[in-house]
């Protein structure tokens, strides 16, 4: 933990300042682009404390404008699970390219692309295509409210799915007690209305169970990440998953798993495949879509076929749930997703080898807390790894209360000028068929040196 006397702003002002001299390229663009691009980036949040401008990446690195090269832990937020500018993809969008970049109408690979989800996802009788992971998780809800007639829906704290009215509530914020959550927006924008439609439930806290049952009446479903990703990478518990399938299934409440970011990064199965869960509907996107923008909601046949337009005078059958989107089924991304996922799928060592990287990594960044007395934790599952400073091993966002949280900000700049990338200040991490263990053991190292260099700030106090 931190000493208490120290001065946080002080050393996030210096780290603002080493990383602003030593990037002098980067730091003119963020400047040039702020006229234009509140944060210098779409993305800026996600960056401290200044988005780096990327010039290149080649397998598990990236090089930026300034001509620094970085082991990439960030691989796009999780989609570059082969790592950067892979053969198969490239090979497979310039097949593409001269046939055309967008109909509209459909294409081949829509086809290919659902075939390849519904043979491994547990639970993937239909697919339908979408633009991103928050286009997903909305649509998802909507099947939902459709199937049940009811219009409340149930996420957790800490879950991230997507920066939309109703499941942007308790990311960061926690109000209430783990039996009675208070559902708080975590952004501006969002109506009350949205905001009276959520219930916030505790993860893996079986307090969730007692609180689905109350609800029921007015409860259409119920959204659950397996990994928490930008939670920190933080597990369910298996007991706690069957559980909540158990629960839901009494009530008539419909389960959806939410493996926007665990989606074939698991195993094949993803991660319902990894806990023998399977969900009446599954939310995809990152992986599906080779790097390219995409999104897909998965599931029961009868669920995903509520989206098929009403065509005639029939007036029998309820109106369709509409799921649209200019550039959804894309052949682009089409094309790259098969790649992506038959390159994956076509080699069996692919998530052994990935897993085994993952664990490495988790067990390395251990030992070195431990060699230094400090009080941490490596979080994740198969080829995805958090870290926390904690007092102990987080199960869910209530046992984050206690961080450091200034360590956390700092790490990202202290491992930036180590040369890793890695978002800020959510401390998650992905690894691709690309690294090796090499590439580990030197992201390790630059944790320990990042370590070294902030308890002799007084920043972690053993």
């Amino acid at each position: 933990m931190a000493d208490s006397q120290f001065d946080a702003d002080k050393f996030l002002n210096a780290a603002r300042l080493e990383v602003q001299a030593a990037l002098p390229n980067s730091t003119a663009q963020y400047h040039r682009a702020c006229e234009v691009v509140p944060g210098g980036t779409t993305r800026s949040r996600f960056w401290w404390p200044m988005p780096i401008y990327i010039d290149r990446g080649k397998g598990a690195y990236v090089t930026d404008i300034d001509g620094r090269r970085y082991v990439d832990c960030n691989l796009g937020f999780g989609p570059m699970i082969l790592g950067h500018a892979h053969p198969a993809i490239e090979s497979a969008l310039a097949e593409q390219l001269p046939k055309g970049v967008h109909y509209g109408a459909a294409c081949l690979g829509e086809e290919t692309l659902a075939r390849r989800i519904t043979q491994n996802l547990p639970g993937a009788e239909r697919v339908i295509f979408l633009n991103s992971g928050t286009e997903a998780t909305l649509a998802a809800l909507r099947i939902a409210r459709a199937a049940t007639g009811r219009e409340k829906v149930a996420k957790f704290e800490g879950g991230w799915h997507g920066a939309q009215e109703f499941l942007f509530h308790n990311y960061t914020t926690i109000d209430g007690e783990p039996a009675h959550v208070n559902a708080v927006p975590d952004m501006a924008g969002i109506p009350h209305g949205a905001t009276d439609s959520v219930v916030v439930l505790p993860y893996n806290d079986s307090a969730a169970f007692s609180r689905i049952r109350e609800e029921s009446n007015d409860l259409a479903c119920v959204i659950i990440e397996a990994v928490q990703g930008g939670g920190g990478s933080v597990p369910v518990d298996a007991d706690f998953l069957r559980g909540l399938r158990q629960v839901c299934d009494e009530l008539g409440v419909l389960l959806i798993i939410d493996e926007v970011i665990t989606g074939f990064r698991i195993g094949a199965a993803s991660a319902a495949g990894h806990y023998g869960i399977t969900g009446d509907l599954t939310t995809l996107g990152k992986i599906i879509g080779g790097g390219l923008p995409i999104g897909a909601v998965s599931g029961r046949a009868d669920l995903i076929e509520l989206t098929r337009p009403v065509v005639g005078t029939d007036t029998s059958r309820p109106k369709a749930v509409v799921v649209a989107g200019t550039f959804a089924g894309n052949p682009m991304t089409m094309a790259a997703g098969i790649a992506q996922l038959d390159t994956l799928l076509g080699d069996a060592q692919s998530y052994v080898n990935l897993n085994a990287l993952g664990e490495r990594m988790r067990a390395g960044l251990a030992a070195v807390m431990a060699e230094l007395g400090i009080h941490g934790h490596a979080t994740g599952l198969g080829s995805m790894w958090g870290l926390h400073f904690t007092a102990k091993s987080p199960k869910n966002v209530r046992d984050m209360l206690d961080a450091n949280h200034a360590a956390s900000r700092l790490l990202s700049a202290y491992l930036l000028l180590e040369g890793v990338l890695m978002s800020s200040p959510a401390h998650l991490g992905f690894l691709s068929t690309a690294h090796k263990e090499s590439d580990v053991d030197a992201v390790i190292e630059a944790h320990k040196n990042a370590f070294e260099r902030m308890v002799h700030e007084g920043v972690l106090v053993p």
